[in-house]
């Protein structure tokens, strides 16, 4: 007999598959009556004779056969690629986009701009976290160097200083050719994600960008996904939001699929909360952790695997109570909905602001929720171990000193780093969880060991010299 007591959000049983299908039929009748707006005259170029696409003028129109015949493709090939081995107790934390240019001082509690001495030390920081499960490179670009050249120094410092690392984001495609030749050097993939702006256009940075890979084939893979905020560049309503996002995903994924079919390509279908009083999305609200889940069942429709959208996302702008709340709220329905990474542990302002201090909080909490996760066990050696022990230790009175207690305590109640669970009569007055996080923070960076081998380094740092001379 054994049992573990794991509570858990079956997102997979929630949603009927009524409204789904409903979802997506609507989707399809919005690709054929509306369709994609395309200004690429490449794009539209490799498309034009394609009998799945009407063209009217700069919209592509999308036949609902096409797009049935890739979905079914998607969902055969996903099937065969979900991974069943996801730990749902893994502790592994991630910056996820590595967008800052801010950064909280650790001396002042000012938000001061992220230069390049700071960034050294954030990604110090991050790669000394490794054993706590941290993982990822430089979380910003560093504001005292050029802009064309901050995203590539960004990879530089980020390969430099962390075992972890992996490309840096980049704006241009003129960045991104010095990102690949670096991401080569690691031995790195190196792929490009493509956002069909909304409503349902696909032009813009992220596509101008892109055309010179796929027309290369220098990427290993392409993600297409929309960024549908509900009320201003989507509907209102959640399911319309949730429906032009499925249009956009789906029509994009149709034409760079058609247009560039030998580049591996997927598509992520979402919808946003938009806040009409900031002009904003607001990451961390009750709304938002509504549609990251519903995004959950909607992508497991078209064969994607269950997943927690563990979001440490938040918009508050300092170490303050609102960003605990929105980052313990959303975090906590990720644990429960399935495996998965923390994605945008120790950041501010959405990824606008690096915190070292909300980074150390935030392993914290991913602790704690990793070990709600794990559950109880109720076994059947448990069972007569415990009998045994209450025959043991009722006379005497206590079970602390009991062989049972010395040896599973640890492995049974997580233990705290920063957080204190004493009472008050036991308390000790000491360093509060905010002066407890800036020491370890100190200490982690100052204790920082890792360096990257010679000969990558000299490559990476000869990359860099050769763009300074060509974009500066």
């Amino acid at each position: 007999m054994s049992f573990a007591f794991k509570p858990r959000l079956k997102i997979g049983d929630i949603v009927p598959n009524w409204l789904m299908e409903t979802m997506h039929g609507k989707a399809l009748e919005v690709l054929e009556k509306v369709g994609i707006k395309v200004k690429n005259r490449l794009l539209m170029r490799r498309i034009k004779e394609h009998n799945g696409f009407k063209l009217d003028e700069e919209w592509v129109k999308i036949k609902s056969s096409l797009v049935e015949d890739l979905v079914t493709e998607v969902r055969q090939r996903r099937k065969q690629s979900v991974r069943h081995s996801l730990n749902e107790e893994a502790l592994i934390l991630s910056p996820g986009y590595p967008g800052c240019s801010w950064i909280v001082d650790l001396e002042t509690d000012a938000i001061k701009p992220l230069t390049t001495e700071k960034l050294v030390e954030a990604t110090k920081l991050t790669d000394s976290l490794y054993e706590w499960g941290v993982r990822g490179g430089a979380p910003g670009a560093p504001v005292d160097i050029p802009p064309k050249l901050r995203r590539i120094a960004q990879c530089l410092i980020g390969y430099t200083y962390s075992r972890s690392a992996g490309p840096a984001p980049f704006e241009s495609y003129e960045e991104a050719v010095y990102i690949k030749r670096m991401a080569d050097v690691m031995g790195h993939g190196f792929g490009v994600d493509v956002y069909v702006i909304s409503p349902l256009r696909l032009e813009g940075i992220s596509l101008d960008r892109a055309i010179p890979f796929l027309e290369n084939g220098g990427c290993d893979w392409v993600g297409i996904t929309s960024m549908p905020l509900a009320g201003a560049t989507a509907p209102v309503y959640p399911v319309g939001a949730f429906i032009q996002g499925i249009s956009e995903a789906l029509g994009g994924y149709a034409i760079l699929h058609e247009a560039y079919p030998n580049i591996p390509m997927g598509f992520g279908i979402n919808a946003y909360h938009f806040d009409m009083r900031h002009g904003n999305i607001v990451f961390g609200s009750p709304e938002q952790t509504l549609m990251d889940l519903f995004s959950i069942a909607l992508n497991m429709f078209y064969g994607g695997g269950l997943h927690g959208v563990r979001s440490f996302r938040t918009v508050a702008k300092q170490v303050d109570i609102q960003a605990q709340v929105e980052k313990a709220s959303s975090a906590t329905v990720g644990v429960l909905t399935g495996p998965g990474t923390f994605i945008h542990a120790g950041l501010l302002s959405i990824d606008e602001i690096f915190s070292p201090v909300q980074l150390i909080i935030d392993c914290e909490l991913a602790r704690y929720l990793t070990r709600l996760a794990k559950g109880l066990e109720f076994t059947e050696d448990q069972i007569e171990l415990s009998i045994q022990t209450i025959t043991r230790c009722v006379p005497k009175g206590q079970y602390l000193t009991d062989e049972t207690t010395l040896k599973d305590y640890r492995r049974i109640y997580w233990t705290p780093e920063i957080f204190d669970y004493s009472l008050l009569h036991t308390y000790k007055p000491g360093l509060d969880i905010i002066a407890k996080a800036k020491k370890i923070c100190k200490e982690k960076i100052q204790t920082h060991t890792y360096t990257l081998e010679d000969e990558k380094r000299k490559k990476l740092e000869e990359i860099y010299q050769e763009a300074v001379k060509t974009l500066s």
